[in-house]
């Protein structure tokens, strides 16, 4: 597996993912944005795309991750980790967050895995489900880190 910046080629698997998450109306325009950023990360193997993560690093001078989708077939084999390992390699931002809703278990329970603490909530989405906010600090660029 290959974890890598999103290219052209990808653009169908990423789509086809991000609409199992965020649903037909708002995952185009939530992948063009991210992607006019090159805020937009796949795990692939050949021309299939396994896994996308999708990042900001503007949200209040910390990197944010908004999206995660793994292939059904590639869960709980490490694809999700891979991707937060990447995104956390070209964070500007010691201060990494993402989200989960409240009635992901299996997210929760990976954000744990992976060492995010739980950091508050979101409440009043259009979804209807509070959006869990989870915080993990990262070592500064440049800095030896113990993983």
């Amino acid at each position: 597996m290959n974890v890598r910046h999103a290219e052209a080629r990808d653009f169908h698997g990423v789509m086809t993912l991000a609409t199992e998450v965020l649903g037909p109306e708002r995952a185009e325009p939530f992948v063009r944005s991210h992607a006019e950023r090159h805020h937009v990360l796949v795990a692939a193997e050949g021309d299939d795309v396994l896994g996308v993560l999708a990042y900001r690093t503007d949200w209040f001078q910390c990197t944010l991750v908004g999206l995660v989708g793994v292939r059904g077939d590639f869960r709980r084999r490490g694809t999700a980790r891979a991707l937060y390992k990447m995104v956390e390699d070209v964070s500007p931002s010691p201060r990494l967050y993402s989200t989960v809703e409240e009635t992901n278990a299996v997210g929760i329970k990976m954000h744990a895995a992976l060492g995010f603490i739980p950091s508050g909530f979101i409440d009043n989405l259009p979804q209807g489900y509070r959006e869990l906010l989870f915080y993990k600090r990262l070592h500064p660029p440049g800095a030896a880190s113990v993983r």
